[in-house]
């Protein structure tokens, strides 16, 4: 089988899906303002209803609940897509540093999802429906926002430099290898 390949595919899954989770959490609150700077007029007259204040609440608050779905949805994937990469880099491919890196991306993830994503999920709807600026949970939940942000460039930094060397560092030739390039270099 084709370790190496199926690894590359796996860290390719991991910094794609990164990227697009930055793209997606960035963009989220981003579309509560769209929507509301020029709603369709069956929602424009729900907001109104509604109040601007509270439509914006509102609409945060969906926002929010999708980043909290997409962001446990993805530490799940990552979970799973680190276990299966830190065993193929261990075994088949035998690299302890690529598995070490890999190893210690699953750690971060893990980290996050059992201890900071579940603080964050909890203030962060507090937050959004009245604990306002300067309260104790609103700091704590910059705090941990911003944790999470560090936490996930270190993973990101982490994938990055495990795929180059796994992309760009000289492999030994296997007997196979040298087989095929003998004959083909007999052919010749």
């Amino acid at each position: 089988m084709h370790w190496h390949r199926l690894a590359a595919f796996l860290f390719g899954c991991l910094i794609l899906g990164s990227a697009f989770m930055i793209f997606v959490a960035t963009q989220n609150f981003g579309t509560v303002d769209r929507v509301l700077a020029a709603p369709p007029q069956q929602a424009e007259q729900m907001f109104q209803t509604l109040g601007e204040g509270n439509a914006r609440l509102l609409l945060r608050y969906l926002a929010g609940e999708e980043n909290r779905l997409f962001f446990q949805s993805w530490e799940v994937a990552q979970i799973v897509f680190a276990v299966l990469l830190t065993g193929i880099l261990l075994l088949p491919i035998k690299s302890r540093l690529l598995a070490g890196l890999s190893g210690a991306m699953l750690i971060v993830t893990l980290f996050q999802h059992f201890q900071v994503t579940p603080q964050m999920i909890s203030l962060g709807r507090a937050v959004e429906f009245g604990a306002g600026a300067g309260s104790a949970a609103y700091n704590q939940f910059w705090r941990l926002h911003g944790l999470y942000g560090i936490l996930e460039v270190v993973k990101l930094a982490l994938l990055v430099i495990a795929a180059a060397i796994l992309l760009f560092a000289k492999k030994a030739k296997t007997p196979e290898a040298i087989a095929v390039e003998s004959n083909f270099a007999n052919q010749a």
